[in-house]
């Protein structure tokens, strides 16, 4: 047996009219698959710049003064945190401005808001981001994007502003001061 419903024709009117009218999925809203795209988009964007080189020692260059001026500010300041900022653009997610500053988006990791999420050093994977403290009295001073998932407490980080330029480094997860993981964006 076969039950037909049957809609009044202003109803389904009604009801066609709201749908368009739904707002559609914005980036606020991106699953979690959407996500770990996005942080998978970072790492390879991140790698290929592997190399990419400030002038001298200026912290300025055409492209790192485009990835500082994507986050909205002025060139030629320190720029680990534009590069991970332009990477994880790359992938789809406008993160905050305060990244530029690791000692200011430090907070913002602890309070889990602005696109970023605290997590465990022992729950660090590819695609999250390390915070350094290697400047004394700040809480952070440098970022870095995971490559490789821990392996017996090392991983493959991908980091601009070394040595003046994108490097990929092995470091012990005994020297980050706070990990991160990107939830969604932080604008």
């Amino acid at each position: 047996m076969r039950v037909r419903l049957r809609i009044a024709p202003a109803l389904g009117l009604a009801l066609l009219g709201a749908l368009a009218l739904a707002p559609p999925t914005s980036p606020a809203t991106k699953s979690a698959v959407d996500m770990a795209a996005a942080r998978e988009t970072a790492v390879r964007w991140g790698l290929q710049q592997n190399g990419t080189r400030e002038r001298g020692t200026s912290n300025c260059s055409p492209r790192v003064n485009r990835w500082v001026r994507d986050m909205g500010l002025r060139p030629c300041q320190l720029w680990c945190g534009a590069f991970v900022h332009q990477a994880f653009l790359q992938g789809g997610v406008r993160l905050s401005a305060r990244l530029i500053d690791p000692h200011r988006a430090y907070d913002d990791v602890i309070a889990n808001r602005r696109g970023l999420q605290h997590i465990p050093m022992s729950r660090v994977r590819r695609g999250d981001i390390l915070f350094y403290a290697f400047r004394p009295r700040l809480k952070a001073s440098h970022l870095a994007i995971v490559v490789t998932n821990p392996r017996k407490r090392w991983v493959t980080t991908v980091e601009g502003n070394v040595e003046h330029a994108v490097r990929v480094n092995r470091r012990h997860l005994r020297y980050p001061v706070l990990a991160a993981r990107v939830v969604g964006p932080g604008a």
